[in-house]
């Protein structure tokens, strides 16, 4: 059975504290939560990436950065990002050169037509793009989220007032 994924306390503020915790359990998150905060001070495109997924590299890391949503440790995961934004546009230049069908011989000489492959290709690393780009908060989607406003707090209803939250 899957669990919910706990989300940083920011965004679960955002989203107007829906498991409705305490002032002292924010407290308490926010003094854990500082603890964790990875540092930004040596964020460098990878020697690897091509140069098509560098130049990619270096819009995405200057707004991420900005925005101090990219730390040394996502640096793995912004490369793979902007590798598969580079993949994905080969794939997409080849389907373009050849056309989304194209004529396969087999080996009894029958020329068949078939869907060109590089459409697969370009399916698998437009998949992996708009993950990663979700995880980064680059799709609208995924601003929306953190750009939920808070909900106004309900009143306590007479129950509440005497029971509390049971």
């Amino acid at each position: 059975m899957a669990q919910n994924q706990m989300k940083p306390l920011k965004i679960h503020l955002v989203r107007g504290n829906p498991s409705h915790l305490t002032k002292a359990e924010i407290k308490a998150r926010e003094r854990l939560e500082s603890k964790y905060v990875p540092k930004a001070d040596n964020v460098e495109c990878p020697d690897w990436l091509d140069d098509e997924a560098k130049a990619h590299w270096a819009i995405l890391s200057k707004e991420l950065l900005e925005l101090d949503l990219l730390t040394n440790v996502d640096v793995g995961a912004l490369a793979i990002c902007c590798d598969a934004y580079s993949k994905f546009l080969k794939a997409y230049q080849e389907i373009d050169k050849h056309g989304m069908l194209v004529t396969y011989t087999n080996k009894g000489g029958n020329k068949n037509v078939v869907p060109n492959p590089y459409v697969a290709i370009a399916n698998k690393y437009s998949d992996i793009y708009k993950r990663y780009c979700a995880d980064f908060g680059l799709t609208p989607f995924a601003r929306l989220k953190l750009a939920t406003p808070k909900d106004e707090p309900k009143p306590l209803t007479d129950f509440e007032k005497r029971f509390g939250d049971i």
